[in-house]
């Protein structure tokens, strides 16, 4: 059982790591792509509606109140809501459109100075692939689609490994607090000793004085140490300086020293 759920956390642990770059790559792709796309820049294939949008210098109250025109003609635009000076439409590219950059200018008819009408460009491509290959995005340019949909579907996936990791240690520690298994919380070399530090364990009752074991990450004993003293809900002490201790070991807490041997009882004592 705890190999199994050994394994069960390192694959866990693994595949939270590679679902978290995904996530990181393709979300700091989505930021650069939208950062060196212009907004005013738009693209679309053959016999589909693209969705477009803009501001005007002067705001508007209705849709019929956007005065458009297409520089290069061979495409439609429907006006669907405006916003003030926000508007937002929808283009319409014919099966048999060629392939090109097509000018759009959008302003309020109140507009006339060529400076406040502003130019959209949209870029009819001949093949999708053609058109993913356009964008500043990697993402986008090898699996042939917005990096932002990678981001939407690893952030999910990410959470549920974070928990199902946070669970699993909890879980683990548990266990090992029944075993009588805390955790080393501190390890410090000094010159002629280690000094260490473990987390109580509620159900042992341990006092300065007491015996305990120091085990490595497998819980393999290492030596046994006497409890200095007690702070904050942990348990200091000393061992030798010689010893291969590893950070990441436990120590594990047993019953108060025998009175009539004064060590620490042994299986045989038990």
């Amino acid at each position: 059982m705890i190999v199994r759920r050994r394994s069960l956390r390192r694959l866990i642990a693994r595949c939270g790591a590679i679902i978290g770059v995904l996530f990181l790559v393709s979300a700091a792709d989505t930021f650069i792509c939208g950062h060196l796309d212009p907004k005013d820049h738009f693209r679309a294939l053959p016999g589909t509606r693209l969705s477009v949008s803009g501001n005007l210098y002067r705001p508007v109250r209705h849709p019929e109140d956007v005065r458009f025109h297409f520089v290069d003609p061979g495409l439609q635009l429907t006006i669907a809501e405006v916003k003030g000076s926000f508007w937002r439409g929808e283009v319409t590219v014919p099966p048999k459109a060629a392939e090109g950059v097509y000018r759009l200018s959008a302003h309020s008819g109140a507009d006339t100075d060529p400076a406040h009408i502003p130019i959209y460009r949209i870029t009819v491509f001949s093949s999708p692939r053609a058109m993913n290959a356009s964008y500043p995005s990697l993402i986008r340019r090898i699996l042939g689609f917005p990096a932002w949909w990678l981001a939407a579907a690893s952030g999910p996936l990410l959470v549920v490994c974070l928990t199902l990791s946070f669970y699993l240690a909890n879980d683990r520690e548990r266990q090992f607090s029944k075993q009588g298994l805390s955790p080393i919380v501190k390890l410090a070399r000094r010159k002629d000793h280690w000094e260490l530090a473990a987390a109580l364990i509620p159900t042992v009752a341990t006092t300065p004085g007491a015996v305990v074991e120091v085990t490595d990450r497998d819980r393999r004993p290492i030596t046994r140490m006497t409890v200095e003293r007690i702070e904050k809900g942990m348990a200091f002490g000393q061992v030798d300086a010689t010893l291969p201790l590893v950070p990441d070991g436990y120590v594990r807490f047993s019953p108060p020293s025998s009175p009539e041997t004064g060590r620490m009882p042994t299986q045989t004592d038990r």
